[in-house]
């Protein structure tokens, strides 16, 4: 039986895959591992000691810099600086339901909401009498329709405030409600 070359070649390739795979991991004894399945709990308490990590402290979402955003599993550096990017567009957040408006694929806030707290108090709020028709259109609570009755609604009034948006009805009561954090 005559062979090509590359056939010689792929069989003693396929030769050292079957000594590489099967014949030296024999020959090597095997060190005792820690691996977690198979460590045994002496006891009840041990076995849950063993399942459930150490409670981790709450991280406050409008103080939180990115690196303490990535102690949390399932944060990385994209998701910790999506969710600093997002409060800073936002002036703070007021709940931490507001971290599902990021839509964040691989981390489940409903499950992890009890890893975070909301100091409202660190919240920035902007007086609407004194920003730019682009920097309100930058919040994302507000469309540009919106924007655009509160400056007619500036124009006319020459002072506005929340309780005049409120007052007037110039935006709906879900908005205004959504708002009212951020703007003075």
């Amino acid at each position: 039986m005559l062979l090509y070359y590359y056939e010689k070649k792929g069989l003693l390739v396929l030769l050292l895959l079957i000594v590489a795979f099967i014949v030296i991991p024999r020959q090597i004894k095997h060190k005792k591992t820690d691996a977690f399945l198979l460590q045994t709990p002496h006891s009840i308490a041990d076995s849950i000691r063993m399942t459930f990590p150490a409670e981790q402290e709450p991280i406050e979402l409008n103080s939180a810099d990115s690196t303490t955003l990535v102690e949390i599993r399932g944060i990385g550096p994209y998701y910790a600086a999506k969710i600093i990017r997002y409060r800073e567009r936002l002036g703070g957040y007021y709940r931490t339901e507001q971290l599902k408006e990021l839509r964040m694929t691989y981390f489940n806030v409903d499950s992890s909401a009890h890893l975070f707290t909301v100091n409202p108090g660190l919240i920035r709020k902007k007086d609407l009498n004194t920003l730019t028709f682009k920097e309100v259109l930058r919040h994302p609570y507000l469309e540009y329709e919106d924007v655009k009755l509160i400056f007619n609604a500036k124009n006319k009034y020459k002072k506005i405030s929340m309780d005049t948006l409120e007052k007037r009805k110039i935006l709906p009561v879900y908005k205004l409600k959504k708002i009212k954090p951020y703007f003075m």
